[in-house]
């Protein structure tokens, strides 16, 4: 009787014993799969907003303005001839102190002799890279900057007259410079102001000693900023 009252005892105590260890494993299970959640969630969030705040520097917009441009041959300068310039513009990392700004520009320029009868108009596809250092808010939706920019440029030649005549093939196709400047921006509208140097001789020999020319610009530009 003893005998049989100790083994029923037994497995009762056995009974309990699987029961508690099936209800906490049962309880551990779903506390860790939602800590495993929790931590991809957090996981997700930073990746997130690590994109999001790289998306925010990646600036693109449109701009354009007047442009006055020169010659300049050995000693002498030829007059200003008025012309203009417009593209669009992308990059900058508008919330960040520095970035770097690429554009795509079309531009119109050339030069008059000192009489002021021949007048020689260039066009031109203007490639410029820029360095861009942003002092002021970094809000890039309200917020005002003053920003300066330099870098070099390149200038591909598409068309060139003299009083309405085609002379494409006394200049060289391709112009290097260098350009610099800066503007204020607010909220996503912007003023700028810049210079370019060109580097290279444009004037071509055609069978003959070929003048020293290099192109000299300013221009005065108004844009918006889209993101």
């Amino acid at each position: 009787m003893r005998t049989q009252l100790a083994r029923s005892i037994t497995a009762i105590v056995a009974v309990a014993t699987l029961s508690l260890s099936t209800t906490a494993q049962a309880q551990t299970r779903p506390l860790n799969d939602a800590s495993s959640f929790l931590v991809a969630g957090m996981a997700q969030g930073q990746n997130q907003q690590v994109r999001s705040t790289a998306a925010n520097g990646f600036g693109f917009g449109v701009k354009g303005g007047l442009l006055f441009s020169s010659y300049r041959e050995a000693d002498s300068n030829f007059k200003n001839n008025n012309g203009w310039e417009a593209g669009i513009f992308f990059g900058g990392n508008r919330p960040g102190g520095v970035g770097v700004m690429g554009e795509i520009l079309y531009a119109k320029k050339g030069a008059k002799d000192d009489s002021g009868i021949f007048t020689a108009n260039n066009y031109y596809v203007e490639i410029p890279v820029l360095l861009r250092v942003n002092i002021g808010s970094s809000n890039r939706n309200t917020g005002a900057i003053v920003y300066g920019i330099a870098g070099p440029v390149a200038d591909i030649l598409l068309k060139a007259d003299l009083n309405g005549v085609d002379v494409k093939k006394n200049y060289e196709s391709l112009d290097l410079g260098i350009i610099a400047g800066g503007g204020v921006e607010v909220s996503r509208f912007l003023v700028e102001a810049r210079l370019n140097w060109g580097l290279r001789n444009i004037a071509k020999a055609n069978g003959g000693a070929a003048s020293d020319v290099k192109t000299r610009s300013f221009a005065i530009l108004g844009g918006i900023r889209f993101n």
